[in-house]
């Protein structure tokens, strides 16, 4: 932004947990940016939020997206309910940022990135690991040659307590795969330089109460291959209740990167030579309560780059594109899991 040049223009649709936080970032950690206007269905939420951040509660979704203050919009409904104001956005020919994934549907997703790319617009997904200060020290180091070819990756989510129902019910949310196993997805991708083959998954119950959800599932692995001859495995789980626990390794043929301890946040490179750790730059011994503690900077870098977008004309490092290649795994497993048999990618038309 140049001196004297007035801020960008912001708007938000959807005012949940990650709503909140994204409302915060955009009206106050983004230089050259604020929040301009806000919808919810709770309307009331829309004017508390409003007021606290110096931006306007609008009616409805259309007047979010033709409001002539916004540049670009940030979509964070639940996934059942973006396609009416990914599509709103695209029509209106302004930039997106739209949380993951990017619909609840294979054929919604296809729709969207078709509608996206006929509009022409911008579009960044809410792939937060793609700007996490880890995981792209993690992923310079690979593509700089420090552990030579990347052959395995192992990584994990896990919450300490379940997401809101609709979150893990496979009718609405997708539940483990397409609701938390998607960022392990999507991060494999970026780290390996490679894209997911086949896959097996796993699921089982064994802890939370379902709660009447059909198909809930508290627990899931993955074993994967990609198209390099690589092998990876994820796990997910909704019920570590010591915290919220992120990890992965990528060992190659020449060493091998640890992303993340237990309660801290940091890479640790491992080679012939020496085992050398960078600097952590988050540590407790309580534990990481949830997602928000554990990529602060990594959800105000996302906005950050989202606003770069507008202003310069940047290119998102995760768009419409990586959303259905990683939705497209995730179906796999999806299926694999239901009928208990490895799944190729080339089955996911």
């Amino acid at each position: 932004m140049t001196v004297g040049q007035e801020p960008i223009g912001l708007g938000l649709i959807g005012l949940g947990r990650l709503g909140r936080v994204r409302a915060e970032i955009a009206a106050r950690q983004v230089p050259g940016a604020r929040l301009a206007a806000v919808y919810d269905i709770d309307a009331e939420l829309a004017a508390a939020t409003a007021a606290e951040f110096g931006a306007v509660a609008v009616s409805s979704v259309s007047a979010v997206v033709d409001h002539l203050d916004v540049a670009g919009v940030i979509v964070a409904t639940p996934t059942g309910l973006h396609v009416d104001p990914v599509t709103a956005v695209a029509k209106a020919g302004k930039a997106l940022f739209c949380e993951k994934p990017l619909a609840s549907s294979l054929d919604d997703t296809r729709l969207l990135v078709d509608t996206i790319d006929q509009a022409g617009i911008a579009c960044q997904i809410g792939f937060n690991r793609r700007r996490d200060p880890d995981h792209l020290d993690a992923r310079r180091l690979i593509t700089e040659g420090r552990i030579g070819t990347p052959t395995y990756l192992r990584s994990h989510i896990r919450d300490p307590f379940p997401p809101p129902p609709w979150a893990l019910d496979p009718n609405t949310g997708g539940g483990l795969f397409f609701d938390m196993l998607i960022h392990d997805i999507d991060a494999a991708r970026m780290l390996m330089g490679a894209e997911i083959t086949s896959v097996y998954a796993q699921t089982a119950n064994l802890v939370v109460d379902p709660e009447g959800i059909d198909g809930f599932a508290d627990n899931a692995t993955v074993a994967v291959t990609f198209d390099t001859g690589a092998l990876g495995h994820f796990h997910g789980s909704v019920h570590a209740r010591y915290g919220y626990d992120i990890r992965a390794e990528i060992f190659g043929s020449g060493g091998a990167i640890e992303l993340g301890r237990l309660n801290h946040r940091d890479v640790t490179l491992r080679t012939e030579s020496d085992g050398v750790t960078q600097p952590s730059t988050f540590q407790t011994r309580d534990g990481i309560p949830h997602a928000f503690t554990r990529f602060p900077d990594a959800y105000r870098n996302e906005i950050v780059a989202f606003a770069d977008t507008i202003t310069n004309g940047t290119t998102p490092s995760v768009d419409h594109h990586d959303a259905l290649a990683a939705y497209r795994v995730a179906v796999a497993c999806q299926r694999s899991a239901a009928q208990h048999r490895p799944v190729d990618l080339i089955e996911i038309e």
